[in-house]
């Protein structure tokens, strides 16, 4: 996983203040291989937020916030927002927690 310490708790702290502390994270993508070089970070938030104004404004700001740090300043942050409590399916929820690392 091509992830350091200070990202990796960075982005926990951060995924439970903006998403609950009962939020899921997940990192998925180029990020989870370690043959493979760059790449953007992509994770999935599983929330029990349900609001849908309030989970765009908590991506924004969480992204915001993350792109602003020192550990992942200039760095491409993708982040899918899973709602724990709704039906929407899509298949990048599925390839993200099969193939992704919980953290």
């Amino acid at each position: 996983m091509r992830i350091n310490a200070d990202q990796l708790s960075l982005v926990k702290t951060l995924s439970l203040r903006y998403f609950g502390k009962d939020a899921k994270l997940w990192l998925f993508g180029s990020r989870v291989d370690d043959e493979k070089k760059g790449g953007d970070y992509d994770f999935l938030i599983e929330t029990s937020l349900t609001n849908p104004d309030e989970i765009i404004s908590c991506k924004i700001d969480m992204i915001t916030q993350l792109q602003s740090s020192g550990p992942f300043e200039d760095e491409k942050i993708d982040i899918i927002i899973k709602r724990q409590q709704s039906s929407f399916d899509m298949p990048i929820f599925h390839i993200a927690m099969q193939e992704g690392v919980q953290i």
